[in-house]
């Protein structure tokens, strides 16, 4: 027989590295000969998608194409520190040390080209990659032009930015502080199982998730990682179990170390709210490890629900399911 369950979570996760150590991210941008706008960055893209929202962070900045982005990620020889990626930190610390040093070069451009059109800024206006003078649209000039001009002066055009907001050490009585954590992700989970009472399986059938993720500055990506980190909470739930004895992995590899595959994945209904209180930019949040954490309580109380049994150990797998359940029934 199987039954239905719904159960839900909601989360709170404070992400940088917290607790008063020090945190920065490192970025510089510049134009290219091949008319391009070239950042410089060391943080590792290992399929989030931080590059994707660097290149619009830069492009949104610039008033340029993102087809015109390009970016040098994690070159010893040309990048500085953007520290790891890892705590949920790359979008705020990277993301802002871009914009930064975007409005850095832009203030620049605001200034070459006032020199060039004998004008203030305000007379200046930036699109497409040009610099328009407003009295007389007509007179335009691109930012590569605007490079040469600049740099047959012997001075270079470019903008270079490191993002370090303070943090504060918590209190080593109380363990409080000004601010534990940069900032904070909210997320509410709503999830839907059927539970298999033969066999003990567990079918995640739906999931409901509500993400405050400050700004979206790439909805879909954003839809992904909610997938694929819940998806991850889901392995985490039901299957990823480490068998250890006497300080030895017996399940080392895939075979024996089940994880999720694509007919595990679950009907996904997800809601994006941007409150924009972060300090990220454009009041982004980081929304990595997040997405991971209210999963796993979500189906605890969803398999609660449908078979009125409460489990306190992961994974829940179908042995233990089998088992509560006949200790119920001898009751």
């Amino acid at each position: 027989m199987k039954k239905k369950g719904r159960g839900m979570a909601t989360i709170m996760f404070g992400y940088g590295y917290g607790e008063g150590f020090p945190d920065f991210s490192h970025a510089t941008v510049e134009f290219t000969d091949d008319e391009k706008v070239l950042v410089v960055t060391a943080a590792a893209d290992v399929g989030q998608g931080v590059l994707t929202v660097i290149s619009q962070i830069a492009a949104e900045v610039l008033s340029v194409g993102v087809e015109k982005v390009k970016v040098i990620q994690g070159d010893t020889h040309k990048t500085m520190n953007s520290g790891s990626t890892s705590a949920t930190r790359q979008t705020t610390f990277t993301g802002n040390a871009v914009k930064q040093a975007c409005e850095n070069l832009k203030g620049k451009i605001f200034h070459y080209a006032s020199l060039e059109f004998n004008s203030n800024y305000p007379e200046l206006t930036l699109k497409d990659g040009k610099i328009i003078y407003n009295p007389n649209p007509q007179k335009t000039i691109t930012y590569w032009d605007l490079k040469r001009k600049v740099e047959e002066k012997g001075e270079t055009l470019k903008g270079e930015a490191t993002y370090f907001p303070p943090t504060y050490s918590p209190d080593l009585i109380s363990g409080q502080a000004h601010e534990v954590y940069v900032a904070y992700t909210f997320m509410t989970q709503v999830v839907d199982v059927e539970v298999d009472t033969v066999t003990g399986k567990v079918e995640v059938k739906d999931v409901y998730t509500a993400l405050d993720c400050g700004k979206a500055i790439n909805p879909i990506n954003v839809e992904g990682q909610i997938e694929g980190g819940t998806t991850q909470g889901i392995g985490m739930a039901l299957m990823e179990e480490q068998v250890i004895k006497n300080g030895i992995t017996l399940n080392p590899n895939m075979t024996g170390y089940l994880v999720p595959t694509s007919m595990d994945v679950p009907n996904f209904h997800s809601v994006l709210i941007e409150n924009e209180d972060s300090i990220g930019p454009f009041g982004a949040k980081g929304i990595g490890e997040p997405t991971t954490i209210a999963a796993s309580p979500a189906i605890a109380n969803a398999i609660y629900d449908a078979i009125g049994i409460r489990f306190y150990e992961l994974p829940i797998t179908p042995e233990k399911i089998l088992k509560a359940l006949k200790e119920k029934e001898n009751d």
